[in-house]
């Protein structure tokens, strides 16, 4: 993020502060007016655009802080005409609200971030999550090379450039034809009961998929040429993407949930599947600030019913092992 957040800055792009009150980011909102002319119509229009990067979402969420979250929500269906009114400050009125956010955070950050009411609607349903459990690759000392530089360079040109276009973007023919059959299909999906992620925290996340797939179908075109159009390829570029993002998804809320063993389950789950195997004895060394055999056996007895994991007992030495299910 701080190779990006050092382009776009570069760039002018205007970036909100990573710490900022509720009322100090609407008044940022308002102030980053700016205004362009429609190239079709001559029509001169008015948007008040504005980015986030927080490194650390829960220094830019707060915690817990509902209107903030309500506020964000509101933003994301991009009003032409947006107003926040108190008692002392009078009116702050937002035209053409266009509200980025790009955030990282520890999964462990979130249930203390977000309400439960905004888990699985409202906000999250709003947000495509990354989730990844290592990182891609080590790297002991980060070099950059001239290759490097030139691809820095050339992405700053792309960017200046993509930030003068203007007007509204299009479906070719060929695309509308396949947005069309792909959203009917995945309507029906839904309907019947098998939506692109099964757990039903993202059930309101399924339901504004499409929204999600037109706003990387603008994102792609904008990347590859300057015509406003949508191509097929713009369109497939955009399901790769999101489809790729979504296997891990759902494992964004896995510690999340209202039984009293949520989250010591989910960090015993993620060390079956590194470990494959693992006896009960190692697993109480391991974890025995967070459970005892009464917690484990309950765990136990859940993570079998959902046939996650293999109960095995060795019968000369007493021992019982735990075996991570091949078909996960």
């Amino acid at each position: 993020m701080n190779l990006g957040k050092d382009i776009i800055t570069g760039l002018g792009i205007k970036v909100t502060s990573e710490s900022i009150t509720r009322e100090a980011l609407i008044r940022s909102m308002k102030r980053a007016v700016v205004n362009y002319i429609e190239p079709d119509t001559g029509i001169v229009r008015f948007h008040c655009s504005l980015t986030a990067m927080s490194q650390e979402l829960s220094v830019f969420l707060g915690q817990n802080d509902v209107k903030f979250l309500a506020d964000l929500t509101d933003w994301y269906d991009s009003l032409d005409n947006w107003v926040y009114e108190t008692k002392t400050s009078g009116v702050d009125e937002i035209k053409g609200v266009c509200f980025n956010l790009l955030g990282a955070t520890a999964p462990d950050w979130l249930q203390s971030i977000l309400p439960e009411e905004a888990i699985g609607g409202g906000f999250t349903s709003r947000i495509i999550f990354i989730v990844e459990e290592q990182k891609r690759k080590t790297i002991p000392l980060p070099i950059v090379s001239d290759r490097l530089s030139s691809l820095r360079e050339a992405l700053r040109e792309d960017l200046e450039r993509i930030a003068t276009l203007a007007g509204e973007f299009e479906f070719t023919e060929e695309t509308k034809e396949l947005y069309s059959a792909w959203y009917q299909k995945e309507d029906d999906k839904i309907k019947d009961g098998n939506p692109a992620i099964e757990d039903p925290r993202f059930a309101g996340y399924c339901e504004r998929r499409a929204t999600h797939i037109r706003k990387l179908c603008m994102l792609f075109s904008a990347s590859r040429g300057e015509d406003l159009l949508i191509m097929a390829n713009d369109f497939s570029r955009a399901m790769d993407v999101l489809m790729s993002a979504e296997k891990k998804m759902s494992m964004v809320f896995s510690g999340l949930g209202s039984t009293p063993y949520a989250k010591i389950t989910e960090k015993i789950l993620t060390f079956f599947r590194e470990r494959k195997q693992v006896s009960r004895s190692e697993l109480l060394v391991v974890f025995y600030r967070d459970l005892d055999m009464t917690i484990l056996d309950t765990i136990e007895k859940t993570l079998v019913a959902m046939k996650v994991i293999k109960v095995k007992i060795d019968t000369q030495g007493g021992e019982v092992y735990y075996v991570w299910r091949q078909d996960n």
